[in-house]
């Protein structure tokens, strides 16, 4: 996405990027996004229906969140608060997001921070080290984070000799609990809702040829959430699709922008993404 929306949302600004419901910040240098309508990584794995937190007001959740932050950085995880971009009120900017998730620090196989960068490739929803993650944010400045809903979700990741420790965090922390991005503006299996948001991503698509980039294609078959970028368009021709759509151009639902997706070696996607 691109400054208003473009910072490009994408699974990633390097050679795999997969469709996840995404949001970007104004600032050029950040991708976050959440895994919403996936069912179990959205709700709660041990089935609770109650959030602990539901009657916070937003202050009161920021300090909850930043306290159950400090109880990990003491637990030996690398964690921090951030904002909960794909939940902030519309018309509002990503400076106004709600600084109520709690997230680590993403590390790669050999439990070294992962800077994202020419060639590093980063997969959320098929990464072994990462079966069970909710949210995830990618920044030039910062690098990449990830989110859990709880210690469960730890569970055969990479984090999982931690998972006791992020228990403990949970125990000492009874009000905190993750945003619950499932209901934020969707609900999962709401099939009035996919089927509005693909209507979005075909309309999306059939303006693009019509403007001239004859490469977009429709949507595939119960594709809800990212435009598709094919990976052999060119980076000019990118820059020339990205900077056409910028700001209130690029396709939204419920005032959430949509994400992008690219498959394979996407170079020239890539590149664009490490520039904005």
């Amino acid at each position: 996405m691109m400054a208003s929306l473009v910072a490009l949302t994408c699974l990633i600004g390097t050679a795999s990027c997969s469709s996840e419901t995404t949001t970007a910040d104004t600032g050029a240098s950040s991708i976050h996004f959440s895994n919403r309508g996936t069912g179990d990584t959205a709700q709660s794995t041990d089935g609770a229906d109650t959030n602990p937190s539901t009657n916070f007001i937003t202050a009161e959740l920021e300090t909850i969140a930043k306290r159950f932050a400090a109880c990990l950085v003491e637990k030996g995880f690398d964690a921090k608060v951030t904002g909960s971009y794909a939940l902030q009120p519309l018309g509002l900017s990503s400076d106004d997001a709600p600084q109520t998730t709690v997230v680590v620090r993403r590390l790669g196989a050999d439990r070294t921070p992962i800077v994202p960068g020419s060639g590093v490739v980063i997969s959320a929803d098929a990464d072994p080290l990462y079966p069970d993650v909710m949210y995830t944010i990618v920044s030039a400045k910062e690098g990449a984070w990830v989110g859990f809903k709880n210690s469960k979700s730890l569970t055969g990741s990479i984090y999982e000799d931690k998972q006791a420790d992020y228990a403990a965090c949970e125990a000492a922390n009874p009000d905190f609990a993750q945003p619950n991005y499932s209901s934020s503006s969707t609900s999962a299996g709401s099939t009035s809702t996919d089927t509005d948001q693909q209507q979005i991503l075909i309309d999306f698509a059939r303006k693009a040829r019509a403007d001239g980039f004859n490469w977009m294609a429709d949507p595939v078959p119960g594709e809800t959430q990212a435009v598709e970028i094919p990976s052999d368009v060119s980076y000019e021709e990118l820059r020339r699709f990205f900077d056409t759509y910028s700001g209130d151009q690029w396709p939204s639902h419920d005032g959430i922008p949509f994400g992008t997706s690219c498959s394979g070696q996407c170079t020239a996607y890539n590149q664009i993404l490490s520039e904005r």
